[in-house]
Parts: structure tokens; sequence; C-alpha cells
């Protein structure tokens, strides 16, 4: 089963798999005797929960990523930003 699964995800990629497209998949492969008809729901859940950790592990790649690249471009951090306005409030209460 789990090389089934593999070749599921390798045709519709993890990231794309909807519950519907699983289904269907899924059911051709039953109705062409690859599966058997009594392991359709576990196989469904399987298939599921690996498409939603590949969703959660792409979107924490993402995050890492662009983050990264923020970091190297040196922009200044919400933090630099409200220090400036302390500043600038500083310096007009005084004028």
């Amino acid at each position: 089963m789990e090389g089934l699964t593999k070749l599921m995800f390798a045709g519709l990629g993890a990231l794309s798999m909807t519950r519907e497209k699983a289904e269907k998949m899924i059911d051709e492969c039953i109705h062409r005797g690859q599966v058997e008809k009594e392991k359709r729901s576990q196989l469904l859940k399987d298939i599921m929960d690996a498409a939603e950790k590949a969703r959660k592990d792409t979107e924490k790649l993402v995050a890492e990523q662009v983050q990264r690249v923020v970091t190297q471009m040196n922009l200044p951090t919400l933090e630099d930003l409200k220090r400036l306005e302390e500043k600038v409030d500083q310096l007009l209460s005084k004028g």
C-alpha cells in the first residue's frame, strides 16, 4: 500500500492533492483490482495525512527561506522602526 501511495503522490503531487482527487484515484485502483475495497478509507486517510504534512513542510520551508532573504537584505525590523519613531517623537517634543 505504501508503494501505491508514493505512486499517487508522484502522479498528482502532494501539494495539489485534494480529497476528491485522492478518492477518484483510489476508486480507479479499486476498479482495476490494485486495491482492496476494504482498505479504501485507511488509504484515503494515509494519503490526506501525507498531503497535509507535505503542505506544512512546504510552508515551513518557504517561511524559512523568506526569513533568510529578508535577513540578508538587511532591512530594518519592526523594532528598528519603533526605536526611530521614539527618537523622532523625542526630537519633536524638544523643539
